[in-house]
């Protein structure tokens, strides 16, 4: 090889890495996101505690779901079905007052598709688990929908 191929051949392979570099993907920090003061920062907080343990329980299923681990898909539904929902407010309770119902409504479905998700786990019907975790899936959309924007569509 000659001195000038090794030359250009190292300008081409940096130029190659130099664009990966700058042209790669960047991940949207949830902080990034623009969120509009819909609700205050306390009732905030309790709702994005509960989203961050959703998350973690999200990424397990979607993958127990794609691996067809029926026993897995049916643990990780029943943990989301089994965890403790906020409590729609009554007279005088301020805090959870401050959370839109529509949140507790999405909360409720949330649930529900849990429940169906293990139904369909427990009797291996491959199609009802990828529609009922479809439906889990986009309640959770709804739900970031009204924590970000609201009750406003957007």
């Amino acid at each position: 090889m000659t001195k000038s191929a090794v030359i250009t051949g190292s300008f081409v392979i940096a130029g190659i890495v130099g664009a990966a570099v700058l042209l790669r993907a960047r991940p949207i920090a949830r902080d990034e996101l623009a969120v509009e003061p819909t609700m205050p920062a306390a009732a905030r907080q309790i709702v994005r505690s509960k989203m961050e343990r959703h998350e973690a329980q999200m990424k397990a299923l979607i993958s127990r779901v794609v691996l067809l681990d029926d026993d897995g898909v049916a643990r990780v539904a029943g943990e989301i079905f089994d965890e403790p929902a906020l409590a729609r407010p009554i007279a005088g309770d301020e805090l959870n007052g401050l959370i839109p119902e529509r949140f507790f409504a999405l909360q409720d479905e949330l649930r529900e598709r849990a429940r169906q998700l293990v139904i369909a786990s427990g009797k291996h019907d491959r199609e009802a688990v990828a529609n009922e975790f479809a439906a889990l899936a986009k309640s959770c959309v709804s739900c970031h929908q009204v924590f970000v924007h609201g009750n406003g569509a957007r």
